[in-house]
């Protein structure tokens, strides 16, 4: 079963079900920083973080301090359908008007930071924050297409994969 902060959020998103304003957050969302995702959800429910593909490591420390100054009670981390952040090319970086040793940095930054799949990076970024910070962390696929938001499930290969370290695309 959902945290219930989880499951307002999917009702409020998905469903169009109001709830009165919250007094203080009670969740914390992670998603990208990808214009094409609007989530529904109640006044002052969550923080929201936004990072390039969801990835939580540039802003984990961020994240940990709002958790515990507010007592946040779960977290959603939300990837999304088409993320320019799996496979991303560093080369559009060429358009900047910055210089050739800048832009070879941020090429470079770029490319470490590409997340590949995004249900099993999602998947897997979850178990490792809620391993970390103590709390519920559950993944979330928000597709561009329709808006919608779903649960992700995790893959029956996948604990094993990562124990064994294996990297692949389930």
């Amino acid at each position: 079963m959902l945290p219930e902060p989880i499951q307002i959020l999917l009702q409020s998103h998905n469903q169009g079900i109001p709830f009165a304003p919250f007094a203080k957050p009670v969740l914390a969302v992670l998603t990208c920083m990808d214009f094409r995702i609007h989530l529904q959800m109640p006044e002052n429910f969550a923080f929201v973080l936004r990072t390039g593909g969801a990835n939580p490591e540039p802003v984990e420390p961020y994240l940990a301090f709002s958790v515990a100054r507010m007592g946040i009670q779960a977290i959603a981390l939300i990837g999304h359908t088409d993320c320019a952040m799996q496979y991303p090319d560093p080369y559009v970086l060429n358009h900047l008007p910055a210089e050739e040793e800048r832009i070879q940095h941020y090429r470079a930054q770029i490319a470490a930071l590409a997340i590949g799949e995004v249900k099993l990076f999602t998947r897997r970024q979850a178990r490792r924050l809620e391993e970390r910070l103590g709390l519920p962390v559950v993944p979330l696929l928000y597709r561009v297409e329709d808006h919608h938001l779903a649960a992700l499930q995790a893959h029956p290969l996948e604990y094993a994969m990562d124990s064994m370290g294996l990297e692949r695309s389930l």
